[in-house]
């Protein structure tokens, strides 16, 4: 099977080391991509029938990008994922939007980028893998920007400002979720959600919309937040004189 390479993007040549190492090379030759593939589009093409892509600079971009490939019999697969060159020793994390299960030829592909075969999650249709990596990469970020003190450095938690900062974030999150929705024309229906999200993410049809509405449903916990926050400000010490 050909796989040829179009782009400049780091990532795009971490994914090529990751595949020759793991015997599917990727041809980087632009001359193999057909005419009415735009030169500066980043990601893999496929003759069998499908184009890759891994450009995250044009979120915009990706349903117009999809009717393009659709109107030259091509399916069109949202290919991202944490981007680290360990990857290309270890693999990938990669999360897929499509609309359709990709052919053999790209799940080939996939499987040879991931760390082992078939680790890798298709969240849903096109758009829903960058948005599952946003709400990912956010919720760590929560966790990260409050890491408890080690025994050697002991701190005094603000907890007023981290709670402050934690609720912003949480703000961002919800309205990244209604969009989502709003977007693939999906209600926010939380009992569906509390249930589809108690499978296993690959068992999934919709991972990403199930992710969306149990944010949609928390971001209903606002009442809770405010008690917590009196609680904790009714025994805050009071401030020296």
């Amino acid at each position: 099977m050909t796989y040829i390479a179009q782009g400049s993007a780091t990532q795009l040549h971490w994914l090529q080391q990751r595949l020759a190492r793991r015997g599917l090379p990727a041809l980087a030759d632009a001359g193999g991509a057909p005419p009415w593939l735009p030169a500066d589009w980043q990601g893999f093409y496929l003759p069998s029938g499908s184009w890759i892509n891994i450009d995250t600079d044009h979120q915009a971009a990706l349903q117009p990008r999809q009717r393009h490939c659709q109107d030259h019999g091509t399916q069109l697969l949202e290919l991202d994922g944490a981007w680290q060159a360990l990857g290309r020793d270890f693999g990938f994390m990669l999360l897929l939007g499509a609309e359709q299960t990709p052919s053999a030829a790209a799940a080939a592909l996939l499987d040879a980028l991931a760390p082992l075969p078939a680790a890798w999650l298709r969240c849903g249709p096109v758009g829903s893998a960058r948005y599952t990596r946003q709400v990912w990469e956010g919720l760590l970020f929560m966790l990260r920007q409050h890491a408890p003190p080690t025994p050697d450095t002991p701190i005094a938690l603000d907890w007023e400002n981290a709670l402050r900062r934690q609720w912003q974030l949480w703000e961002k999150l919800l309205q990244l979720s209604l969009r989502y929705l709003e977007r693939h024309g999906l209600d926010a229906d939380a009992a569906s959600a509390r249930q589809a999200f108690a499978e296993a993410p690959w068992r999934q049809h919709h991972y990403a919309a199930s992710l969306a509405r149990l944010i949609v449903a928390a971001g209903g916990c606002q009442q809770a937040w405010q008690q917590l926050w009196s609680t904790l400000a009714a025994h805050a010490p009071a401030a020296p004189n």
